[in-house]
């Protein structure tokens, strides 16, 4: 019996061959070649396979879109700034009144020139090396404001002192270098005046009077600064489209209006020198 079977497969032995070689070419006449196209069907039946996990690969997160900004307002007035005059009180202490405005906008209380002055680091002018020698009126007020011969300071001197009398959760800003519209649309519609040096009714600046600069130690330096004449502080209270409106410490003006154009080229003349109080 085995030995019928054994010549059977022998006799059909090539067929059986013949027809799995059939078979292993259809089969792989069916397997797609590897080109180009090939990872886009794997993945297309991955996509069949796993909706839900293709659905969250896709999903698009909302994006954050920045603010628009908003444009300032056409004009703003502050009128509740306290007003004072600088006239009979200190000739050349325009900065200080300016900042006792400031001060009792914040403060809601009086405060006295007296206590400023006390703050304030003052310098007058001394002859050293047979030289008239002083710091850069940015370091110190040069003179005292009580005197007509003083000359004043500039926003760096006043910042250190209204910090020295504001409530805690003030502080005052030295913001020179801005321009002056920069200026006042910023922090005008915040309801925040602001310290402006410019000129004594803009009138023209002119070189009149000057001294050598002097170093930390007193020492004089090489360095030769000219003071401007009509050099003037006042708080800025509001703008329009054609002027600027501050409260000028000066003769009594009040509340006082000037040109937009002049005012910035006055600014800009005395160096862009300017303070602000803002929440720390």
């Amino acid at each position: 019996m085995a030995e019928k079977l054994t010549a059977l497969l022998k006799k059909i032995y090539p067929y059986l061959l013949f027809l799995v070689m059939i078979l292993i070419f259809l089969f792989l006449s069916e397997v797609p070649e590897a080109d180009a196209e090939t990872p886009y069907i794997v993945h297309s039946l991955i996509i069949e396979s796993y909706p839900e996990a293709i659905e969250t690969e896709t999903e698009t997160l909302p994006t954050e879109t920045e603010p628009e900004p908003t444009e300032p307002p056409e004009s703003v007035l502050l009128e509740d700034v306290p007003y004072y005059s600088q006239e009979h009180l200190l000739p050349t202490g325009c900065e200080i009144v300016s900042a006792k405005m400031l001060l009792e906008y914040y403060t809601k209380k009086e405060v006295s020139l007296d206590k400023i002055i006390s703050l304030l680091h003052c310098q007058p002018l001394e002859e050293v090396d047979g030289h008239l020698c002083a710091p850069h009126p940015k370091d110190a007020f040069i003179g005292t404001p009580e005197d007509d011969s003083g000359f004043g300071c500039f926003a760096p001197v006043i910042v250190e002192a209204l910090n020295q009398l504001l409530p805690e959760n003030y502080q005052a800003v030295d913001i020179s270098g801005l321009d002056l519209q920069e200026i006042a649309e910023i922090y005008l519609p915040q309801g925040k005046p602001v310290l402006i040096w410019a000129t004594i009714n803009l009138w023209e600046p002119s070189q009149y009077f000057g001294w050598y600069l002097a170093d930390a130690k007193g020492n004089r330096t090489d360095e030769w600064y000219d003071w401007l004449a009509n050099e003037h502080c006042m708080v800025l209270i509001g703008y329009d489209a054609d002027y600027y409106y501050f409260n000028d410490p000066y003769d009594s003006h009040g509340q006082i209006s000037f040109r937009r154009e002049k005012t910035e080229k006055r600014y800009e003349q005395i160096g862009k020198y300017a303070a602000v109080v803002t929440e720390k």
